[in-house]
This record gives structure tokens, C-alpha cells and sequence, in this order.
């Protein structure tokens, strides 16, 4: 065999490889969303072949809760990515760039990071509760954002560290303050990264359950919980719970879509480096 030969054998068991693990991890989805388009008696079968209807999204949409729900999620999601980045941003920068020591205060913040959330979760049910919080989205935004935090600075730390320093020094003999420094140099420098971190908080955000289920009940419940609506003591109806899925899935799919070339950057920056 050629080395071309040996070439193409290779590229070509790569390809049905990754096409084989596309498979795997697409046929979950796929089958939730082939679920929406079922009837409810063809969601009881494993057929392929069915006759599709709507009836499933048609329940879900014209549910009002479904609706209020959703709205729940959008003002959560973006309210926790847009404070999340706010105290991200500078605190990484200072870490990266600023003469402190950092050491201790990164292994600190992972470890935030690290705790899972079932193991805290009756402490903050009573102190939100002692607050009168329970049910409002500004618990489950300071609640998401302290999660999503510790993982939003390790990731821009590595943007900002991959900025020489000289151009740092350079602004400061300039006569620029570290915030100029900060805002006019160090933020343009890295938006990709800035955009890729907001991409997986934005998602974090809105995959949430386990708080959103504890810490709410109607006012503030976000689109998560309201899959388990569709259950009932007559039965589950599937149809509407992949329609729910779908259209719950959607968003953050069309969002990680749009911003893909900025996540696929901000990766071959070296942003996971920590």
C-alpha cells in the first residue's frame, strides 16, 4: 500500500468514527424531537415510521404556563451571563496581569465550583427563604451566578494571560490608568473569549433544574419545570414533553450555532489551559 493509500484508509476510519460517535450522541435528540411530531399512541411504539402531527406542539404552545415559563428562562439566563461577565471579566484581568497573588484565591474559586449543588441546597433554601427570596428570579440569578463564576474566570484568566504583557506596560508609559488599560486594550484583545465564556454560562444558566425546582414555585419557575407538568396521575404525554424539549433545546442551539466561530476560537486560544 501507497502512503496515500495508507493516507486515505486513515482519513476514512476517522470519518466513520466520528460519524459513528455523531450517531450515538445525536439519536437521543433526535428521538425527542421525533417524539414532539408523534401521537400519543405512536409514542407507545418504536417505529419509525409514523404519520406526523402537531398536537404535541400545539399543547405546548398554547399553554400559557409553558409560555411564562419560558419568559423565565430568557430574564434568568441572560440576567446571570450579563453579571457574570461583569465581575468576571476585571477579576480575571487581575489575575492575569496585576501584580497579586492569585494562587490561592484560583484554587479557592474552583473549589466553589466543584461543591455539588445537592449538598447545599437546604442551607440556601432556608437563608432564601428567611429572605423572603423563594420564587423570585433575583435568587436564582445571584444563585446561578455564584456557580457560574469560579468557571468564568478560570476560562477568561486564560485569555488574558495569552495577551503579552508588554502591551499592558506599553498603555501604562502611555499615561493610560489600568482601567483604560482594561477597557480600550484587554476587552477588544479578547472578546472572543469573553463571548465564548457568556456562550457556556448562557447554556449552564438555562439547563439549570435542580435550584429552579427547590428555590421556585410559579412566579419565577423557569422552562426546565415545565416538563414535569406534563405528567400527570392519567399518564405522561410524551408528545408534548418532546415538543417541550424542542422547543426548550432550541434557543440555546440557534445561540451556541451563531456564536460557534467565536467558541471554536476561543478553544484554539488556549482558554481551557486554566
Amino acid at each position: 500500500m501507497t502512503l496515500a493509500g495508507s493516507h486515505n484508509t486513515k482519513r476514512l476510519l476517522l470519518s466513520t468514527l466520528c460519524l459513528a460517535i455523531g450517531v450515538v450522541y445525536l439519536f437521543p435528540y433526535a428521538w425527542m424531537v421525533l417524539t414532539g411530531f408523534r401521537s400519543a399512541l405512536d409514542t407507545l411504539s418504536l417505529r419509525f415510521v409514523f404519520e406526523p402531527t402537531l398536537e404535541g406542539f400545539r399543547a405546548v404552545i398554547g399553554d400559557s404556563i409553558f409560555r411564562a415559563y419560558m419568559l423565565n428562562s430568557i430574564i434568568v439566563a441572560t440576567a446571570t451571563t450579563a453579571l457574570v461577565l461583569t465581575v468576571a471579566a476585571p477579576a480575571a484581568f487581575a489575575l492575569a496581569h496585576l501584580p497579586i497573588r492569585g494562587t490561592g484565591f484560583l484554587l479557592f474559586v474552583l473549589i466553589v465550583r466543584m461543591v455539588p449543588g445537592i449538598a447545599i441546597l437546604i442551607p440556601i433554601y432556608l437563608v432564601a427563604s428567611r429572605l423572603g427570596l423563594l420564587d423570585t428570579h433575583g435568587v436564582l440569578i445571584v444563585l446561578y451566578s455564584t456557580f457560574n463564576l469560579p468557571f468564568a474566570i478560570w476560562l477568561l484568566r486564560g485569555f488574558f494571560c495569552d495577551v503579552p504583557g508588554e502591551i499592558r506596560e506599553a498603555a501604562i508609559i502611555d499615561g493610560c490608568s489600568e482601567r483604560q488599560v482594561f477597557l480600550k486594550i484587554m476587552l477588544p484583545l479578547t472578546s472572543s473569549g469573553i463571548v465564548a465564556t457568556g456562550v457556556f454560562v448562557f447554556i449552564a444558566a438555562w439547563n439549570e433544574f435542580l435550584f429552579a425546582l427547590a428555590l421556585t414555585n410559579n412566579f419565577a419557575a423557569t422552562a426546565p419545570l415545565a416538563m414535569v407538568a406534563f405528567r400527570s396521575e392519567y399518564g405522561v404525554q410524551w408528545p408534548s414533553i418532546g415538543a417541550a424539549a424542542f422547543i426548550i433545546s432550541t434557543p440555546v442551539v440557534l445561540f451556541a450555532v451563531v456564536m460557534q466561530r467565536f467558541l471554536v476560537r476561543g478553544l484554539t486560544m488556549g482558554s481551557v489551559k486554566g
